[in-house]
């Protein structure tokens, strides 16, 4: 595997938003400066596509009025929208506006680009045992996680003792 191959890999690899990098981006953000809650919501709605008021309130672990002042005030910036349900008018669902993404987008898009700077900066004797040790990791990640498991009630047992959480539904 050549040089590129092992960096692309690497940066596929690490999907996780970086909390440093998303501040930093947030906080250039021409509409104004954002919270790790905003942050949060348009995370959600990226990834689960648009969410029920009541779900979105669920997810971020606050009441629903908490939830709607939230959405307010992020709708205000253009970076969500209310729609009503299709079958049920009475459900109004939050979605991400074109704004929101190009925002989730830019963010992941800064990461990644620094992530490859620092990869630049490894020998490639580092850079493929590197690629070793995530390989590694993600494998004995996908073992522990084969091995939880959820209960009718919701909760997630993991393997590891003392770590019993509720799993989202």
């Amino acid at each position: 595997m050549d040089r590129q191959q092992v960096t692309r890999e690497l940066l596929d690899g690490f999907a996780a938003h970086s909390p440093a990098a998303a501040m930093r981006h947030m906080r250039h953000w021409p509409g104004g400066r954002l919270s790790l809650v905003h942050l949060n919501v348009m995370t959600l709605l990226d990834m689960e596509g648009a969410l029920p008021m009541r779900g979105l309130a669920e997810a971020l672990d606050v009441s629903q009025a908490s939830a709607t002042g939230i959405v307010d005030r992020m709708e205000q910036r253009g970076l969500v929208e209310r729609r009503r349900d299709d079958d049920d008018r009475r459900i109004v669902r939050v979605a991400l506006t074109d704004e929101g993404r190009q925002l989730v987008a830019g963010i992941a898009t800064e990461r990644r680009d620094h992530l490859a700077r620092v990869l630049d900066e490894l020998t490639d004797e580092e850079l493929s045992g590197f690629l070793i040790g995530t390989r590694a990791l993600h494998a004995a990640r996908e073992r522990v996680v084969a091995s939880y498991h959820v209960t009718d009630d919701g909760t997630t047992h993991s393997p590891i003792p003392g770590s019993a959480t509720e799993a989202s539904r």
